[in-house]
């Protein structure tokens, strides 16, 4: 999108802010009444929304920078800063090679803190919200399902998370997204409500759609199925220990594998089974290289682009709020203050994931419970005996 193209979504806003009188003007001033739910707050709300809703679908992620800083946005970013007043303090910068990765938050009041395990790499720092200097931090556990690593850093009596114990946000809810800053990072809206999100694993076939037979009749080169020895005409019967009965199930029982896995495959060709082994690659692979290219293109690239890790999450709510691949790991908090999430992923446009409270807690403790004890295992475990050359 073009920048008079911008320019015309911002002026519309201009355009429903005069119409609406003071109303956002007002909404500006609320701060932390806000949140009242008094009949002029909730038409200031409204005012809010129909004002965002206009300019975000316009914003390009090179524009993400300009869109929060101007005349509009900005003031309805401050209008939240007293709702994310004791979440930041829990909020940490990450730092890999020395450059920014991503946000994080601190999970135990020595050291531990929670982020985004694939944007990981090289030597990782962290930065406190009270601190201007970084802290050397190491890689303690990772959760591959959910995308977490606990990092450790040398630390004691850190302000942890307030997390929500209620159920996840339900459509329409008002998001803000945390940084070092006592601005807001990001705010947004749930648009859809937590659920399981596929690995969208692919072999790189197309499929006759057939309803009772799962028989191939293209096979990608270069793709999964091609280096595994699959051909046209190929009829898949078996996925691992699953029986497949037809095209759609075939999808399904793959769609669900993690680019990456290997998958035994049975297969009949000219009459005969045989066995073959495949290891996956993504739903992205398979898009004609134009079409993928000019996906990626409106999305822009690099750290202003999608996550490299977006999907295959056991449960994420999805928000429009716009962040980059690097502004995810970091807390998403509701209206009351109390973080309701942590930000996993850049998806889309205006689409971002969010793991819920409950998955990141229940996924740190286990982490945590599982690093303790093998800890303790190696401490108390019975030396082994030396061998002859070592005594």
């Amino acid at each position: 999108m073009c920048d008079s193209d911008l320019a015309a979504k911002m002026n519309k806003c201009e355009m429903l802010s005069d119409s609406l009188g003071e109303l956002p003007r007002r909404f500006f001033k609320l701060k932390s009444s806000l949140f009242l739910t008094t009949a002029k707050n909730i038409m200031l709300r409204f005012a809010l929304t129909i004002a965002v809703a206009l300019l975000i679908p316009a914003v390009l992620p090179a524009q993400i920078d300009e869109a929060r800083n101007g005349a509009y946005l900005r003031p309805l970013m401050d209008a939240f800063q007293e709702v994310i007043k004791e979440p930041v303090k829990s909020t940490v910068q990450i730092y890999c090679d020395g450059y920014h990765a991503a946000l994080g938050v601190i999970v135990r009041s020595d050291g531990q803190i929670a982020t985004k395990a694939s944007e990981l790499r090289g030597k990782i720092e962290v930065q406190l919200w009270d601190e201007s200097r970084r802290r050397e931090a190491h890689v303690v556990a990772k959760d591959g399902p959910t995308d977490l690593a606990i990092l450790k850093i040398d630390a004691a009596n850190l302000p942890v998370a307030s997390w929500s114990t209620g159920e996840a946000p339900p459509v329409g809810s008002w998001l803000v997204t945390t940084s070092l800053s006592k601005r807001p990072l990001a705010i947004g809206v749930v648009s859809v409500p937590a659920r399981k999100l596929p690995p969208n694993g692919a072999l790189g076939i197309q499929l006759a759609g057939d309803e009772d037979v799962a028989r191939i009749t293209d096979v990608k080169e270069g793709l999964a199925a091609a280096q595994a020895g699959l051909r046209n005409g190929d009829i898949i019967r078996k996925v691992d220990s699953e029986d497949i009965k037809g095209s759609e199930q075939l999808r399904k029982a793959i769609r669900w594998h993690y680019p990456g896995d290997k998958v035994k495959l049975v297969i009949e060709r000219s009459g005969r089974l045989q066995s073959f082994e495949a290891t996956l690659g993504s739903l992205t692979d398979v898009l004609p290289r134009d079409e993928r290219s000019e996906f990626q293109n409106s999305l822009g690239s690099g750290n202003e682009g999608l996550s490299e890790r977006r999907t295959g999450f056991p449960l994420a709510i999805q928000h429009d709020s716009l962040l980059k691949p690097k502004e995810c790991g970091g807390p998403v908090v509701d209206l009351s203050g109390k973080i309701v999430g942590l930000n996993i992923a850049r998806a889309g446009r205006v689409e971002s994931y969010a793991l819920p409270a409950a998955t990141v807690r229940e996924t740190v403790d286990r982490l945590l419970r599982t690093e303790l004890t093998s800890a303790t295992v190696g401490e108390n475990a019975t030396p082994a005996k030396p061998s002859g050359h070592e005594r």
